[in-house]
């Protein structure tokens, strides 16, 4: 097969023997022209004005090529393997978007095969990036919907309905970015095993004004599929291709697929997928970051975690997880980004800063409530990247609303909790208002939880702060004049609506689940970002936090007790 690596492999042998001596090499694009050879695929890479794009990478998900000074590209594609060609977009240039989709692939199916046995003329269009450096990522995991009729639903808020929470939130924010674009990144279990509702999901995405790139996660697999592969495609045929990279502002993303459905003769549930990249995924892997330098930084969005889990430990069982932890390691930043285990951990390992873990909690809260509280305490939500000039930030945002009833899903005889530990109550619109405020909204600058002493049984005020890492500054209380440095805890459970004591009765009566009921007691330990600090019971009755995060932002909370 084409590998379009003549002299090129050459180079790539230069380039190990520099590593081996220490040193980082710089990737330099491919030298000379792309030269047609044996090729099954062609078509060339043009901006909408007709410009020709060179050096943009063309794959079918194993195989890669790039394009010459023309904007042309030959392909070695094997047919009874790929089902589809795609472009690896640059930096400058854009997908055209239907339906909220960056469409960026082209199916076989759809494409007419000449008398050669060949495609030709597969050309993409581009749109040029007017500030190639200044745009927006809605980062979110596992919206999971599923079927309001379907059996194990039966939550404390419907999936459907926090699903639309989120649309209604993303689309809110969207509206106050109209000097830049607005992309999305889900990361995976975009559904809960029905993916009749990708439409829905696709919809209202689209409908939030935000370009969203998809993840495929456990619950996407095709369950009605015989092996890994096949359990992929119906996913594919709505969003395209599960594993492909995509460039923005200098960065360039790799979007992969870690969740390896078994085999249908293991006789496992399809989506109970193991972890790691296939032998296929990973040579895809290589070939695709052969085209870009060491010195780049890389967005890496998985669903399953890659390198470090909550709690401390290692992916190192994952499939290939040696290899693609070395080739990561090469490149001058990576942030590694995540869903799956419903919990927030964010973990930078300040001796070796270049891999940093970003796993985000569930969109849409814990699964088996779809509470307004995710696992580990934080809140229904997202991520907001930002990338302005090169520099690149982020923040946690929120979800304001919870349009959901509780009586609709509940048995009649389990009242809505008090929402002892929650900052806030729904108003008749759903809108999320501060506690002890008529007019003061949730809203972005809520980035931590307090809880006031006597909380925990001791005289420790605590705070949760939701993202934070190694980076952020520790926090700092201040009461009556005196500051007092927080000290970081991860012993303690986050504090929910419901006691352990009531969530297990409703496990147990109304879910009849006691899978979920110990989910919820392994979900609310393990908080690796809570501080606290002590407080003399003679002392002030209250006090303010403030912590500084790894941009330079401030924030603070106040709490009486």
């Amino acid at each position: 097969m084409l590998r379009n690596y003549r002299y090129f492999s050459i180079f790539l042998f230069a380039l190990g023997l520099l590593a081996a001596c220490g040193e980082k090499p710089v990737t330099p694009t491919p030298p000379g022209p792309v030269t047609p050879g044996s090729y099954t695929v062609s078509g060339a890479v043009l901006l909408d004005d007709g410009t020709p794009l060179a050096g943009v990478t063309v794959s079918d998900g194993y195989a890669c090529t790039v394009t010459d000074d023309q904007g042309k590209y030959y392909l070695d594609s094997d047919f009874s393997q790929r089902d589809y060609v795609f472009v690896s977009t640059p930096s400058h240039a854009s997908a055209p978007v239907v339906g909220g989709l960056p469409v960026f692939w082209k199916f076989y199916k759809d494409l007419e095969k000449g008398s050669d046995g060949r495609y030709s003329g597969v050309n993409f269009t581009l749109n040029k990036i007017a500030r190639p450096d200044f745009f927006t990522i809605f980062i979110f995991a596992d919206p999971q919907p599923r079927s309001r009729s379907a059996g194990y639903d039966k939550m404390a808020y419907h999936s459907l309905d926090c699903c639309n929470d989120m649309y209604r939130d993303m689309k809110e924010l969207r509206a106050t970015m109209t000097d830049r674009p607005v992309y999305g990144i889900g990361l995976g279990d975009i559904v809960h095993r029905e993916l009749t509702l990708m439409p829905q999901y696709i919809k209202g995405m689209a409908d939030a004004g935000v370009v969203t790139y998809n993840v495929i996660g456990n619950h996407d697999h095709d369950v009605s599929k015989p092996d890994d592969r096949t359990a992929c495609k119906t996913f594919e045929s709505y969003v395209g291709p599960t594993n492909f990279s995509f460039n923005l502002g200098g960065i360039h993303f790799i979007v992969l697929d870690d969740m390896i459905a078994p085999d249908e003769s293991t006789g496992k549930g399809r989506d109970e997928c193991s972890t790691g990249l296939t032998d296929e995924i990973w040579q895809w892997l290589q070939n695709d970051l052969s085209y870009v330098p060491f010195n780049t930084t890389l967005m890496v969005c998985a669903h399953s975690p890659m390198f470090r889990l909550l709690g401390g430990g290692e992916r190192s069982g994952a499939l290939h997880y040696a290899d693609y932890r070395n080739l990561f390691s090469k490149y001058a930043k990576v942030y590694a980004w995540a869903g799956h285990t419903h919990t927030t951990c964010n973990y930078v390992n300040l001796e070796n800063p270049v891999i940093e873990t970003h796993t985000l909690t569930r969109v849409t809260g814990p699964l088996w409530t779809n509470e307004y509280m995710g696992s580990n305490g934080t809140p229904r939500g997202y991520v907001v990247l930002d990338c302005e000039d090169g520099a690149v930030s982020w923040r946690f945002k929120p979800t304001f609303y919870q349009s959901g009833a509780w009586s609709a899903t509940y048995p009649a005889k389990y009242d809505a909790p008090a929402y002892a530990w929650r900052d806030w109550d729904y108003g008749a619109d759903g809108r999320a208002v501060m506690r002890g405020s008529s007019d003061k909204y949730l809203d972005g600058s809520y980035q931590m939880q307090l809880f006031p002493p006597g909380t925990y049984g001791d005289d420790y005020l605590y705070a949760n702060i939701f993202l934070w890492d190694e980076l952020w500054k520790k926090p700092v209380f201040h009461a009556g004049g005196v500051p007092a440095a927080m000290t970081r805890v991860t012993d303690k459970k986050f504090r929910y609506s419901f006691s352990d004591a009531e969530m297990r009765t409703y496990y147990r009566e109304h879910n009849k689940n006691l899978s979920a009921e110990s989910s919820f007691a392994q979900d609310s330990n393990n908080c690796e970002s809570m501080f606290r600090v002590y407080v003399d019971p003679k002392g002030p009755k209250s006090g303010t936090v403030k912590v500084t995060d790894r941009f330079g932002n401030e924030y603070s909370s106040t709490i009486t007790w």
